[in-house]
């Protein structure tokens, strides 16, 4: 029996890949959109740094083919999301080495499921291997793009949800 929960989650699930799809379409930016809709879907603040941060992603770190920017969008809003949670429930780490690392083990388990989700599904983290001509124009390239940016946001919602249930859009620690 599915919950309201979780028909509100795959209904906030839906708007945030169409919101993708859409900033895609308008920006051609597949670090921004993804980025953007997430940051939408968790009640995440987009400052200014972190939307130039997502669109120098795009093309594979600013055209140069290495990690797939929806990947990266996808990365980094999971491990944004995870760290407001944390500070909101006082878990924020102090001090460095082992410590630090420990204390932020929730978001690289995390980030390492989103990224090997995407793998597993796509082949490849990176925009070499999934756009081998660097094609940014023809249909073909777009709608594949378009599957990259949906499907990294609904990786990173799933993760999300998987871990802190199914408010994590539409009503979470925001």
């Amino acid at each position: 029996m599915t919950s309201e929960a979780d028909r509100a989650f795959e209904e906030a699930l839906r708007r945030a890949k169409d919101r993708a799809a859409q900033l895609l379409a308008e920006t051609w930016n597949c670090g921004y959109s993804p980025f953007m809709a997430l940051a939408e879907a968790l009640g995440l603040e987009a400052s200014e740094e972190m939307i130039g941060a997502s669109i120098a992603f795009a093309g594979g770190i600013s055209g140069n083919r290495h990690i797939c920017g929806a990947l990266w969008a996808a990365v980094a809003a999971v491990g944004a999301y995870a760290r407001k949670r944390m500070a909101s429930e006082g878990r924020v780490p102090r001090g460095g080495g082992p410590e630090f690392i420990q204390a932020n083990s929730e978001i690289h388990d995390l980030a390492s499921r989103v990224y090997k989700e995407f793998v597993s599904m796509f082949g490849s983290p990176n925009c070499g291997d999934l756009n081998p001509r660097f094609d940014l124009v023809s249909p073909e390239q777009q709608r594949l793009c378009r599957a990259l940016v949906r499907k990294g946001v609904e990786i990173a919602l799933r993760v999300l949800r998987d871990k802190y249930g199914p408010e994590v859009v539409g009503g979470g620690t925001r």
